[in-house]
C-alpha cells in the first residue's frame, strides 16, 4: 500500500453567484442590494432621478449588441425582488426606454414562474409588443413573447413565427432554446417524439461551443428525473439511465470538451458547468467530476442542485465526495 501526502481540501463554493463570471453584473447586483437595504421599504426617495436604476441601466447597455450577454443580464438582474418595483419607476421616468420595458416583462414573468402569481398576460405582450418596436434587433423582446406563450399553452401555430422571430436576430440564443426545449416536452405541448426532432433539429447544426451546447445535457437530465419521480419500479432503476450508450456518450462529450480554455465563451458557461458537475455525479463519475468542480471554482448556480434540496449544500457536499474520491489512495 502506497501512502499517499495528505492533500489541502479546496473549499467548495460558499455562495450562489447568479451573474456567474461577470463581474460588472456581480457588482450591480451588489451595489443595488447594499442601497436597498439602505432604504428599506423606501424604494420611491432611494430611486429618486434613477439613483438606484442607473446601474441597471448601465449593465443593460454596456453589452451593445452582445445579445447573449445582455439577455443573461437581463434574467439576473429580473429575478431582484424589487426588480418590479424599480422597473415601474425607471418606466414612469423615461416611459420610452425599451430596457426598462424589458426590465418589467421579465421581471413580471419570473415572479409569476417562481410564486405562482398572476400574469397580466395581454399587459405583458402589449409591453413586449412595444420594446420589439423601440429595439428591432434585439431578440429580447421575442424570447420573452415566447415564454408567456409557454405559460398559455399557445398552439405551435402561434409559437413558430415568434420562434423564427427570435433566430433571425439570434440564431443560438440559450433562453429560447430552453424555453423551447420544454414546450415541445411531454409535460407541456408536445410529446417524446417531438422532443427528439427538435434536439436533433440543433444539434445537427449548432456550432462546437455555441451558446446551446448543454441543451442535449439538458434534455437527457429531464428524462431521468422524469422517471426518477415517477416513483414504483421505474424509479429504482433510473440510474441506468446514465450507462445507455446514448448518455455515456454525450457524458464524455461534454467532458472531453466543456473544460477546455475558451470552449465554452457565452454568458452562461458556468451554468452548463454546473449541470455537467451534477450529471456526472448522479452519472456516478465522482472523480471524473473533479476537473468540472476546478473549472466552476466558486461560481455555484441553483440549477440543477436545487433538485436535490437546498443547492448551495448540495454542490458543497457534491464537492467534497469528489475530491475525496479523485485523491483515493490506491494500491500500487
Amino acid at each position: 500500500m502506497t501512502m499517499w501526502p495528505r492533500r489541502r481540501r479546496p473549499r467548495p463554493p460558499r455562495r450562489l453567484s447568479p451573474a456567474l463570471d461577470d463581474g460588472q453584473l456581480a457588482r450591480t447586483i451588489t451595489h443595488l442590494a447594499a442601497q436597498i437595504a439602505a432604504q428599506g421599504n423606501n424604494l420611491a426617495e432611494a430611486n429618486d432621478r434613477g439613483a438606484l436604476t442607473y446601474p441597471m441601466e448601465q449593465a443593460l447597455r454596456d453589452p451593445g449588441h452582445d445579445w447573449d450577454r445582455r439577455l443573461h443580464r437581463l434574467l439576473v438582474l429580473s429575478a431582484m425582488p424589487e426588480a418590479s418595483v424599480l422597473a415601474g419607476q425607471w418606466r414612469k421616468r423615461d416611459h420610452t426606454n425599451a430596457d426598462a420595458l424589458l426590465l418589467q416583462v421579465y421581471a413580471d414573468i419570473h415572479r409569476a414562474r417562481s410564486s405562482g402569481a398572476a400574469l397580466d398576460v395581454e399587459g405583458t405582450v402589449s409591453l413586449c409588443r412595444r420594446a420589439a418596436e423601440l429595439v428591432p434587433a434585439d431578440p429580447a423582446p421575442w424570447v420573452a413573447l415566447l415564454s408567456c406563450q409557454r405559460m398559455q399553452r399557445a398552439p405551435g401555430k402561434a409559437v413558430q413565427p415568434v420562434w423564427e422571430a427570435v433566430k433571425a436576430r439570434d440564431r443560438w440564443n440559450r433562453e429560447a432554446h430552453w424555453q423551447m426545449l420544454h414546450y415541445v416536452s411531454p409535460e407541456e405541448c408536445g410529446s417524446n417524439a417531438l422532443t427528439v426532432r427538435f434536439l436533433d433539429s440543433v444539434t445537427v447544426a449548432a456550432p462546437l461551443g455555441c451558446p446551446v451546447t448543454a441543451l442535449g445535457l439538458a434534455a437527457s437530465l429531464e428524462r431521468y428525473r422524469r422517471v426518477l419521480t415517477a416513483g414504483g419500479i421505474p424509479a429504482l432503476t433510473a440510474r441506468r439511465h446514465w450507462s445507455q450508450p446514448q448518455e455515456i456518450a454525450l457524458v464524455d462529450q461534454a467532458l472531453k470538451t466543456w473544460t477546455q480554455p475558451g470552449f465554452l465563451r457565452h454568458a452562461a458557461a458556468f451554468a452548463d458547468l454546473n449541470l455537467l458537475a451534477y450529471v456526472l455525479m448522479h452519472a456516478t463519475r465522482p472523480s471524473e467530476a473533479w476537473p468540472v468542480f476546478e473549472a466552476i471554482s466558486a461560481v455555484a448556480t441553483s440549477w440543477p442542485w436545487e433538485l436535490d434540496g437546498d443547492p448551495l449544500q448540495q454542490i458543497q457536499k457534491e464537492h467534497r465526495r469528489s475530491f475525496r474520491a479523485r485523491n483515493r489512495p490506491t494500491d500500487r
